[in-house]
Formats: C-alpha cells, structure tokens, sequence
C-alpha cells in the first residue's frame, strides 16, 4: 500500500504544485490533483494549469514533462480541486488525451 507524491509541477509559485498517487484506493488506483489539474465540467478534458484561479494553462513544455510524469503512474480515477470535478473511471486515459491535444 504505498503512495506516492508526484512534486514540482510547474505553476505560478516556485516550488510547484503536488499531486497525491493513492494506488490502494481503486482497482488501478487514484489521483488526487488538486489544483494541478481543470478537469472540465463534462469530465472529458484535462488541462495542466500554471494559474488555476486565472484558468492560465501551462507551457507546453512543461505540460510535456507532467504528462511524462503522470504516464509512469498507474490510475483509473482522478479527484479534482472541486468534488464536482472527480472522474471515476479511464481518468489516466482522458489525461493522455487532453494532453496530447495540447502538445
């Protein structure tokens, strides 16, 4: 039952933003985002935010470099800043998809 946090994301402060890696918590495991990741009304988009409040996404580069990141994990949920926002089910692959549009 081991977690993992996923730092250094890049944002708007210095030290980045964080995301959580549950794994024990679904059959392939949860994210919890926070404000890492908009997560669209619909649930069908992603976008990685370097201002959240301001809905200003990340440079492509580092989006890049998340989604990088996020591959190498296992999830089949993800929890967004807002519990309207929560994607139960293929959330790794609406992720990849919203970021390779993206990119």
């Amino acid at each position: 039952m081991n977690s993992k946090i996923c730092g250094a994301c890049g944002t708007e402060f210095s030290s980045g933003s964080s995301i959580l890696h549950l794994p024990f918590l679904s059959p392939k495991g949860v994210v919890l985002c926070g404000d890492t990741f908009y997560i669209s009304p619909s649930k069908k988009h992603m976008a990685a935010m370097y201002s959240y409040p301001n809905r200003i996404p990340l440079a492509i580069k580092e989006t890049r470099r998340i989604k990088d990141l996020m591959m190498d994990l296992e999830f089949d949920t993800m929890h967004g800043f807002y519990a309207d926002q929560n994607v139960y089910l293929d959330a790794k692959v609406i992720l990849e998809d919203s970021m390779n549009r993206y990119i």
